[in-house]
């Protein structure tokens, strides 16, 4: 791959085919469509209408665009010509979009290829019948994005016209790598790889494009290049293969051990017609009690909030290494996973986090959503699941949590921005339908329904959002009294029943060091504004200390990463330098109880 295009590495590492694949990041011709007549002008027949050029994959609001333009934007169009190798002959063409906000109508010379609803999933289109090997073809992309509808998930993007508090500068359109590949008719469509720790060993449920009886699907798996099981299976539309796995060498953070997977499909004649690489950890993630364990062991989660801004790109990193940096920061404060918040991370992410041994939440942009719509109801349902089946087979992922902070008064209220409000049993209904999705197509995570505020009936985990000056008032606030837990919407919220008790957002202490600038609108939590690193870090280790000696506690998860815009409360400012020595840092985060062993 040319390494002139933008995000040039292979972006699906779970499903790899890097024999077969055309990178179409980089240049683009690019037209605003501000008065929404893009389809009237019929523009992608007048390629004088796209007077701008931009950069994919970075949004139009982003500097890496080569744009920056920060208004809103409804609709835009992009275009570019594609080009089809010849030895793609006879092999179907896949068109893939890593994620487009909001909506995306695909047209190849004009005419419509597919359409898509969801500005975080993944998809793509079969694009075979459209095109010719050696021939120019017209590619064009017209995206819309209605962020202030209440129809659709916008996590931490501004329903303003100006950042302000935790909400930040917009992305519109294309955010992350498009890509084509060519694949057999009768080849991989997808395959879930489930470890089970227990039985030592691991189960491959796939997926064809056009399933053939008379094929059939071989799989190796290996450890540092020797195999350790191999199995095959029919490629019938309902097929399973379980593998056992000798002695499996457990993933962990300490040692995140990776399995290497080759599967191939051969068709009636014993010819290899597809062939696939991938991997998986052998790794257990469950609950017992008030614990979460891995691996059977009892584990404290020493999370971090992750909301994967950039400076320059926004929501898209600027490079690969920056998406494994970001992680390699977060290891190096001591922290041993992250709440990925309100956002859904490129699969380049969570294949580093993989690889490094991160423990993450995925976590979907469930802000400025309402459920009083039923359009917003099926956007989320779909888009959910399409994140679920996406990132199921990495070991990284320990947990699902669909929403955020749901209620901010007596009535369900997950579009609040918009003034659009339900009832409670409306939210009720709403998260136990996610609920039984979710465990429906992955039943070896924990449901956690809600990040605080509000959990419904009996939550898998009782998570709490407690920003408190002290570590008296925090401990206050987690015991109020003898029996009793702290929950942020009392009134509404269950009792707590023994569950995982998380404090899933704490601290966000505002220290800006003297070579650094405040933002306009600079803000943290309680007025601290601590003047020295060990000022800011003692605050830190104050409320560190009191949990891990808090025999209630089973984990928490610290806000920031890193500042954000305006918000300047991370461990490490918005261009990623640190706000106090490592070292220091990370003697504060790592205090753990001695009860975990990680």
């Amino acid at each position: 791959m040319e390494n002139n295009i933008p995000r040039n590495e292979y972006p699906r590492m779970q499903f790899r085919r890097e024999y077969a694949w055309m990178n179409l990041n980089g240049r683009w011709d690019f037209a605003f469509d501000p008065g929404r007549s893009g389809e009237d002008r019929k523009i992608w027949e007048h390629p004088e209408m796209f007077d701008m050029s931009i950069n994919v994959p970075f949004a139009p609001e982003s500097a890496l665009s080569g744009i920056c333009r920060k208004d809103f934007v409804e609709s835009v169009y992009y275009q570019r010509e594609i080009t089809i190798p010849e030895e793609w002959s006879g092999r179907r063409v896949i068109l893939h979009f890593g994620a487009v906000d909001y909506t995306a109508s695909v047209r190849i010379d004009g005419v419509v290829a597919g359409t898509h609803t969801g500005g975080s999933s993944s998809f793509s289109f079969d694009i075979t019948d459209r095109v010719v090997p050696e021939k120019r073809h017209v590619l064009t992309v017209h995206a819309e994005d209605f962020l202030r509808s209440g129809d659709q998930g916008i996590g931490k993007q501004s329903p303003r016209y100006n950042s302000f508090g935790c909400s930040y500068t917009r992305t519109t359109g294309i955010w992350q790598t498009v890509w084509m590949e060519a694949v057999h008719k009768n080849g991989l469509k997808r395959c879930s790889i489930i470890p089970d720790v227990d039985e030592s060993a691991v189960r491959f449920m796939p997926e064809f494009i056009n399933p053939d009886t008379r094929a059939s699907m071989h799989v190796i798996v290996s450890a540092q290049g020797e195999i350790v099981a191999e199995g095959t299976c029919s490629t019938s539309a309902k097929t399973c293969l379980t593998l056992h796995i000798e002695n499996p060498h457990l993933w962990n953070p300490n040692d995140p051990f990776l399995y290497d997977v080759m599967m191939t499909v051969t068709d009636v004649n014993n010819v290899q017609i597809d062939r696939v690489e991938s991997y998986f950890g052998m790794r257990k993630f469950h609950i017992e009690g008030n614990r979460f364990y891995l691996n059977n062991e009892p584990i404290f989660l020493r999370w971090v909030l992750d909301q994967g801004f950039y400076p320059d790109g926004i929501w898209t990193a600027p490079d690969d290494f920056s998406l494994k940096h970001d992680i390699e920061l977060s290891l190096a404060a001591g922290f041993n996973g992250a709440r990925l918040h309100q956002k859904i991370f490129e699969e380049r992410f969570h294949y580093w986090a993989d690889k490094l041994g991160y423990l993450t939440s995925a976590e979907y942009p469930s802000w400025g959503i309402s459920c009083t719509s039923l359009r917003a109801y099926l956007n989320f349902s779909r888009e959910w699941r399409d994140l679920v089946l996406r990132d199921m087979n990495h070991p990284s992922v320990v947990m699902w949590t669909p929403l955020n902070e749901t209620c901010s008064s007596s009535k369900f209220d997950l579009g609040a921005a918009f003034g659009k409000r339900g009832s409670f049993d409306d939210y009720k209904d709403f998260v136990a339908d996610l609920e039984f999705l979710t465990e429906r197509l992955d039943g070896t995570r924990p449901f956690h329904d809600t990040s605080g505020y509000v959990h419904c009936s009996n939550p898998n985990i009782f998570s709490v959002h407690a920003y408190m000056p002290d570590s008296k008032t925090l401990l206050n606030f987690i015991n109020p009294e003898s029996g009793k837990f702290g929950r942020n919407v009392p009134d509404f919220e269950p009792k707590y029943n023994g569950q995982p008790y998380f404090v899933d957002e704490w601290g966000g202490f505002k220290y800006i060091p003297d070579t650094a600038s405040y933002a306009s609108e600079a803000w943290g939590y309680n007025g601290i504004s601590p003047k020295s690193p060990e000022e800011f870090v003692g605050y830190i280790a104050e409320q560190t200390e009191a949990m891990k000696n808090c025999e209630t506690v089973a984990g928490w998860c610290y806000t920031q990463l890193t500042d954000v815009e305006q918000e300047q409360n991370g461990v490490y400012m918005y261009n990623r330098t640190p706000k106090a020595p490592n070292d220091m840092l990370k003697k504060a985060i790592e205090q753990k109880p001695n009860w975990s062993k990680f």
